[in-house]
């Protein structure tokens, strides 16, 4: 079972049938180890024939990453509803999978980052986002996390996309927020930022509109 993967590889090469390796594949069941295997289709370009063999190791509870990986990156390529899988799934190393899907769907790769666990992944967030002008997305982002640090990296005057994120922050991502504390930190942040004419509109959207959770 351990030498499968150069098996697998070595028969792939051959032009050997696909249901006839994947029924090699699925005999040998959870002996054989995964990265190697995901490494030697994916180099290939016939991850996806592992489907069945890497579901099944799913519902086992394998925990190791390269499956994890291996299946968002198929649930992506197939449509298969890769949003749920992303959100969900803690195993797969969201800078692998954002990196893909990056190439693929700037979305997608935005949901892997921003969900990354302890901000691991936030640069990677801001960039996706500005290098696609997802300053919505961004906006939204940097009010949720309510994150000082992050807040001077991208409201310093060397950000070339400042003016479009400020503009989605003061007319959309805080007049929509409900959490205070999160409002309490934006505001911090422009006044950091000596943003005084911003702050201003700002705080006429959250606090003097009589519709405002604030006002």
């Amino acid at each position: 079972p351990n030498r499968t993967p150069q098996v697998v590889g070595a028969l792939i090469d051959a032009g050997c049938q696909e249901d006839q390796i994947r029924t090699l594949v699925m005999s040998v069941r959870g002996m054989c180890p995964v990265e190697p295997l995901v490494a030697a289709c994916q180099k290939r370009n016939r991850l996806r024939f592992l489907l069945p063999w890497l579901e099944a190791r799913f519902e086992e509870g394998v925990q190791d990453a390269a499956l994890h990986n291996a299946l968002a990156m198929i649930y992506i390529d197939t449509n298969q509803n890769p949003e749920k899988f992303l959100q969900g799934n803690k195993y797969f190393d969201p800078k692998v999978v954002g990196a893909y899907c990056e190439k693929r769907d700037p979305h997608l790769a935005f949901i892997v980052y921003s969900n990354a666990p302890g901000g691991t992944c936030d640069d990677e967030a801001i960039k996706v986002t500005n290098d696609n002008k997802l300053y919505k997305a961004q906006a939204k982002f940097l009010v949720e996390r309510q994150d000082v640090d992050l807040w001077a990296k991208v409201l310093t005057d060397e950000n070339p996309h400042k003016r479009e994120l400020v503009d989605q922050v003061v007319s959309t991502a805080l007049p929509q927020c409900k959490n205070s504390d999160a409002v309490a930190t934006a505001v911090k942040a422009f006044m950091q930022a000596n943003l005084p004419n911003e702050l201003i509109e700002l705080l006429e959207k959250i606090v003097l509109r009589p519709d405002s959770e604030f006002a």
